[in-house]
């Protein structure tokens, strides 16, 4: 399987759930431009047999490389657009989860931090990965505007993007997901993910592994984004993640077609 043709297809369309009428409300400063504190969590396993990303030039990275890079990326480009947003680091491991670097808006600390986290190399394959305890130290380090019906108008948002890269390992909430409700109960909280995996194929399960991972997006206003080993749409779908959560369309309504085609627009579900 090529690195331009690697199937991707088997993601399902994203639906919205029966219960979406009642879901968390947008909150009124829709469209703002608030800073953003914006929390990375990485997830640094490497599973056996991993497979790297090929470049067009011949070169081979591992796919903890190409996150670290795109992210850095990410950073110096949002900063340039807003000074003022702050970025802190998590990384997921085999064992648990860690808290690595708080919340800076300079971004030569956060990058050098993001320069020393290093693989994890699993010695044997976990079948699953408890998103419980994630959340749970999520919960305990974040600190997010008061939700009160007198502040109209918060000092910032948080959004946290989590980067899962596992092809063997389903993430479950297998210690509950108390600490995920409540984040997501606050109206000035976002999750993101893009999903970094494997060629599917029928030695990894990273179709089920979406799946849970779409489950993450419980108020209608998360970015969940999937890609194998293509590098130039690893760089595309971070870039993706670029806008501020308060003036991007949901993403069942994206359109990314600078001409869209007479009489239709091109929509993507998937992006």
């Amino acid at each position: 399987m090529s690195n331009t043709d690697e199937a991707s297809s088997f993601i399902p369309e994203r639906k919205l759930s029966s219960s979406d009428e009642n879901s968390t409300s947008m909150p009124n400063i829709l469209g703002m431009n608030l800073p953003e504190k914006i929390l990375f969590v990485i997830d640094t396993a490497r599973e056996k047999n991993c497979t790297p990303f090929k470049l067009s030039t011949g070169a081979n990275y591992m796919p903890l490389f190409m996150i670290k890079r795109i992210i850095e990326c990410f950073i110096c480009i949002k900063s340039i657009i807003q000074h003022s947003h702050e970025y802190a680091l998590m990384i997921l491991n085999s064992h648990n989860a860690q808290w690595v670097c708080d919340f800076t808006n300079n971004t030569n600390s956060i990058v050098n931090h993001l320069n020393l986290i290093n693989d994890d190399v699993l010695e044997e394959d976990k079948r699953s990965y408890d998103l419980g305890q994630l959340f749970d130290k999520i919960q305990q380090k974040l600190h997010l505007p008061t939700n009160k019906h007198d502040v109209t108008v918060p000092t910032f948002v948080v959004r946290v993007i989590l980067v899962y890269s596992r092809s063997n390992a389903i993430p479950k909430f297998q210690t509950g997901k108390g600490s995920l409700d409540a984040l997501t109960k606050n109206p000035y909280f976002f999750l993101d993910v893009l999903y970094v995996h494997e060629p599917p194929c029928l030695e990894n399960v990273c179709e089920e592994i979406y799946s849970e991972i779409a489950t993450l997006d419980t108020t209608n206003f998360s970015y969940i984004l999937e890609v194998g080993r293509n590098a130039a749409k690893l760089h595309d779908n971070m870039a993706k993640l670029l806008a501020h959560p308060l003036q991007r369309p949901p993403q069942k309504d994206v359109c990314y077609s600078i001409y869209p085609s007479s009489g239709s627009q091109e929509m993507y579900n998937n992006v």
